[in-house]
């Protein structure tokens, strides 16, 4: 199967993006328990893993975007930092460091079809965001991890240019949530392979807020937290999602580094 019919297959997936919007006047995790409560009523290992690492996207107190990501790309070294500091220079260092919404055109606003990729599903952006979500899952340190998963979210800004701003406004708060999620995968060596899934939490998350912005929904870091852990309880909690996420990185990441990534 190629890496665009796997995306495609990712999207046709069933989704809470409308559905969860009945849900979003409920607080914390009343909100999460009746989106768990409503899809996965069994409650099976898996659901529950889901329902951990969603709870962890909405959790903050992980410090400001800058120490969280800014930090944790300086102190690498050697092929890790290699790989982040090349991101970081790019991307994250100019987003982050000197003002979000900076980092991405400041273009007017359109409403049809802006939250869709509009380079090839294979884009450079892209392939980097599955290289480091493997990076991530393969760090050494939960300093190393961080970093890979804070540079992600610049990255999938990139894929909606027209919409970034909207993406970019939240993204302190979306590399919190993410870091908590990987961070919470990585303990358990059952579930640390499942931190690859993560770009693609991102990827969907990002096109969940530009959507609500085109519909002239107001992002605000709350919206963006509930968009992240629904997502990550859509991917995670779903065997089919979780491992098309998993076989999208490795095909990818098969290109664009060396073997230690498949």
């Amino acid at each position: 199967m190629s890496n665009l019919d796997l995306e495609l297959e990712l999207e046709s997936l069933p989704g809470f993006e409308e559905e969860w919007e009945d849900e979003m006047e409920y607080e914390g995790e009343e909100f999460l328990g009746r989106l768990f409560r409503r899809y996965f009523p069994t409650g099976s290992p898996r659901a529950r893993v889901a329902l951990s690492a969603a709870k962890n996207a909405l959790a903050g107190g992980l410090g400001t975007a800058g120490s969280l990501a800014g930090g944790a790309l300086g102190s690498l070294a050697g092929p890790a930092g290699t790989i982040a500091g090349g991101v970081a220079g790019g991307t994250l260092g100019a987003g982050i460091g000197g003002g979000l919404g900076s980092l991405l055109p400041d273009q007017e606003w359109e409403l049809d079809g802006e939250w869709e990729y509009e380079g090839e599903p294979e884009s450079e952006a892209e392939a980097m965001m599955e290289v480091l979500g493997a990076a991530a899952t393969e760090a050494e340190s939960e300093a190393e991890a961080e970093a890979f998963i804070g540079a992600l979210v610049p990255l999938a800004a990139k894929l909606i240019p027209r919409l970034a701003p909207a993406v970019m406004r939240a993204a302190p708060r979306l590399i919190q949530g993410a870091a908590r999620v990987a961070r919470g995968l990585r303990r358990n060596p059952a579930t640390r392979p499942l931190v690859r899934t993560v770009p693609t939490i991102i990827r969907n998350t990002a096109r969940t807020i530009a959507r609500q912005a085109a519909q002239g929904k107001p992002v605000t870091a709350k919206s963006a937290a509930r968009a992240l852990a629904g997502q990550t309880l859509r991917t995670v909690g779903n065997p089919r999602a979780a491992a098309l996420a998993v076989r999208r990185s490795r095909a990818l990441c098969a290109r664009k580094q060396p073997a230690r990534f498949f």
